[in-house]
């Protein structure tokens, strides 16, 4: 059984494993990043490190979220960093058997749009894309997203 946090982006729900995640804050003190696409909202100062922060709901459906007061950003491990991801809402953590499921990692293919998807869980009301936040970022958008995450904070 593998811990999942289940979250709705774009009123969407969605899981991320629990091991790929840090913690949960509030999106506090956003600092905007001019020529970045839209999905990136800015970078944020959380326990002294600088972390990009990233609208799932435009990044998957290119629809701003547009209540941001109500938002959370769950902070996950993407590549050798972390990244803040901002949700609609935290719903749970929940237990799914992942024992049936195969190893998606050999068959992904980069610039495949779908590949950060690595299984669904069907539950009673609907059907939950579990996220790999390694692959959240193809092509353009993960070289656009290591060049940001590269850039150093200068402490005064």
């Amino acid at each position: 059984m593998a811990q999942h946090i289940l979250f709705k982006a774009g009123n969407q729900t969605f899981a991320l494993p629990i091991d790929q995640t840090d913690k949960i804050i509030a999106l506090e003190n956003i600092t905007r990043i001019p020529d970045v696409s839209s999905y990136i909202i800015g970078v944020q100062d959380i326990e002294d490190e600088v972390i990009a922060i990233i609208d799932l709901a435009d990044r998957f459906f290119a629809q701003p979220n547009q209540n941001q007061e109500e938002t959370e950003i769950i902070l996950v491990n993407w590549k050798e960093t972390k990244v803040g991801l901002l949700v609609d809402e935290v719903k749970t953590v929940q237990a799914y058997d992942t024992a049936d499921l195969i190893d998606k990692e050999a068959e992904k293919v980069d610039g495949l749009s779908t590949s950060y998807i690595t299984a669904f869980v069907q539950s009673q009301d609907e059907i939950i894309p579990v996220l790999d936040p390694h692959s959240l970022f193809t092509g353009d958008q993960a070289e656009e997203m290591r060049k940001l995450v590269a850039i150093h904070a200068i402490k005064v």
